[in-house]
């Protein structure tokens, strides 16, 4: 009797445990992006360029579209489910069917095409193509110069882009290489021309000549592209969450007001943390609203240039990733406020899935 008394104690403490457990609320570190944009220092002289002799650009495949009319992309494949603004002074096109992808559009003409689909022709690469045969029969450069009316302007990828953010260069072409560190495979892809590239600046760089700028978006449009990122950053996550075999989170109004309104005290209270001075911890915000779930966690993020970006570095950190995969979280909520992003992540139980329905 004794024996079958401190089992069932000791049981009892164990899913005591697991209980609490469950209703832990992970936070993790802030994560900056590695690159510090607008930074590009002006040099004299950076002597022989080596942007001259380029491989030939593919020909075939969702790279041959860049530099071609938006109109030729709409007449062969279909409108866009959606077109958003970005801060960069051109649109994107959202196509959310097969294959899903994200094209920039300036002036009726494209100037980027993004994919992480399985389904879509990257030539000469495949998504899910692993990181040493894309070393195998690819030229990869430490440095690479863009020439430019004269202007040549230098990016140069450190021992981390080399694993996991490549940067090829072809004839007026660029394709930027997300590669997935934990599984080294390329998770997604980036095919874009030099001079959104230059103004994009995902690399360290430095130039001779002048720098390239563009017409940053009112505070009216900023609106907008903030809304556009967030429903960017909702899907991407979706898109990686799949491809690893985890079920597609679900929308929620509340955990996006949260995220939202985290970003926003991020940029306006000048603070890069899971705490705010105002509104506290994740689990005081979730608290506040009256969100009531089983397991929460938060991921945010600093300074990257789109959601493609903010996405990938997330999936790429290992504390950040094990948030964004968590195969019990059912519902997101997503935020941004300027180059300040936000997940907030949440396990429901039924009751309150239920009066999400209603």
């Amino acid at each position: 009797m004794k024996v079958l008394l401190r089992v069932s104690v000791l049981l009892l403490i164990v899913l005591i445990i697991i209980y609490y457990m469950e209703n832990r609320v992970k936070e993790n570190k802030p994560l900056e992006s590695p690159v510090q944009h607008g930074t590009a220092l002006p040099v004299p002289d950076m002597g022989e360029s080596n942007g001259g002799e380029r491989t030939a650009r593919p020909e075939k495949g969702l790279s041959t579209w860049v530099g071609k009319s938006a109109e030729s992309l709409s007449k062969e494949i279909g409108k866009p489910n959606r077109i958003e603004p970005s801060e960069f002074d051109y649109d994107w096109w959202i196509y959310t069917n097969i294959p899903k992808m994200m094209v920039g559009v300036k002036d009726g003409k494209i100037n980027q095409v993004y994919s992480a689909d399985y389904a879509a022709m990257v030539e000469p690469f495949e998504i899910g193509q692993s990181v040493e045969d894309i070393y195998r029969f690819t030229i990869v450069e430490s440095e690479i110069n863009v020439e430019i009316d004269g202007s040549v302007y230098t990016f140069t990828l450190n021992s981390e882009d080399r694993k996991n953010r490549l940067l090829i260069a072809y004839e007026n072409l660029y394709a930027h290489l997300y590669i997935d560190d934990e599984d080294g495979e390329l998770e997604a892809i980036r095919f874009i021309d030099p001079v959104t590239l230059v103004i994009h600046q995902p690399y360290d760089m430095t130039y001779m000549g002048e720098i390239i700028t563009f017409i940053r978006p009112s505070s009216t449009v900023q609106l907008e592209v903030d809304r556009a990122m967030e429903r960017q950053i909702f899907e991407l996550t979706n898109v990686y969450r799949e491809k690893h075999g985890f079920a597609k989170l679900k929308k929620n109004d509340q955990l996006e007001l949260i995220a939202r309104a985290h970003s926003k005290d991020m940029a306006l209270e000048n603070y890069f943390s899971h705490e705010s001075p105002v509104a506290g911890n994740l689990a005081d915000r979730l608290k506040e609203v009256a969100v009531e779930q089983k397991k929460a966690g938060e991921n945010i993020a600093f300074n990257y240039i789109d959601a493609i970006d903010a996405v990938h570095g997330w999936h790429n950190s290992p504390a950040h990733r094990s948030v964004l995969l968590d195969k019990n979280f059912t519902h997101l909520g997503t935020g941004a406020y300027g180059h300040y992003y936000t997940q907030v992540f949440v396990r429901m139980n039924a009751a309150e899935k239920n009066n999400q329905k209603k």
